[in-house]
């Protein structure tokens, strides 16, 4: 895809970026060995082999995924407009619709090497350094973190259209964070709006793994495919009308 190349190029050469791959990395590396000794200590397995990779995965995707996406989008879209440098971009025989597009995919895969590199890390942490390590629990734990990427996506498209519509990096990543804190607590305070929020997908790939593909999941489906389609459409629409 045109500019796709040029924006995972910017991405990678961010100092910042390099910093968060490798404490993705080294978080699960970190933690298993902690709660090993621990466990020795005091005498109960409180996390096993298989438990490891999916309680890692939980703290993830409730708190560092979020946060790291918001940080990305905000710097892709309002942090680029803040240092003019969409204008030039927009020189090249690039239009519009692809640019913001590429932006999108680039932050997609962004995140899909953020979950793998968790993903990884906590399964070889899970394999050396804790029991009851099993192939059905690398298989479960690998399917949990893969279709986790799918609502964060659709969490990341959201925090797209809001970045539209501020003018530097510093207040779109304030403006996500609250939107996102916001969303968390309605969870808890009002459950019938929590469904329509995409925070309520956190735990999809318990859903998955429970229940498989039934009306429930596939309809879930649709509706987060809705959900990323509308605000597609909404944030396109707002950056095709930005004067850059």
């Amino acid at each position: 895809m045109m500019n796709l190349q040029n924006e995972w190029t910017k991405l990678l050469r961010k100092k910042s970026t390099i910093v968060l791959f490798c404490l993705s990395a080294l978080f699960p590396l970190l933690v298993g060995p902690a709660i090993q000794m621990m466990q020795s200590k005091f005498g109960f397995t409180a996390f096993d082999g298989e438990s490891f990779p999916l309680v890692i995965l939980s703290l993830a995707v409730t708190f560092y995924l979020p946060l790291l996406l918001a940080l990305c989008v905000s710097d892709m879209f309002a942090g680029e407009q803040e240092q003019k440098t969409l204008s030039f971009l927009l020189v090249r025989p690039l239009s519009r619709f692809k640019l913001f597009t590429s932006k999108i995919v680039c932050s997609g895969i962004y995140l899909l090497s953020l979950i793998i590199l968790i993903c990884l890390s906590s399964l070889i942490t899970g394999a050396i350094w804790l029991e009851n390590f099993t192939f059905s629990g690398l298989v479960v734990g690998l399917l949990s973190f893969l279709l986790s990427w799918f609502p964060l996506m659709a969490m990341g498209i959201l925090l797209v259209f809001l970045a539209q519509w501020v003018d530097s990096s510093s207040k779109a990543l304030t403006f996500s964070i609250l939107l996102y804190l916001v969303m968390i607590v309605l969870t808890y305070l009002l459950p019938a709006i929590a469904e329509w929020l995409p925070v309520y997908d956190n735990t999809w790939y318990q859903r998955w793994i429970n229940n498989g593909l039934n009306i429930a999941t596939f309809g879930r489906t649709l509706y987060l495919l809705s959900f990323c389609a509308l605000f597609f459409t909404l944030g396109y629409y707002k950056f095709s009308q930005k004067d850059f």
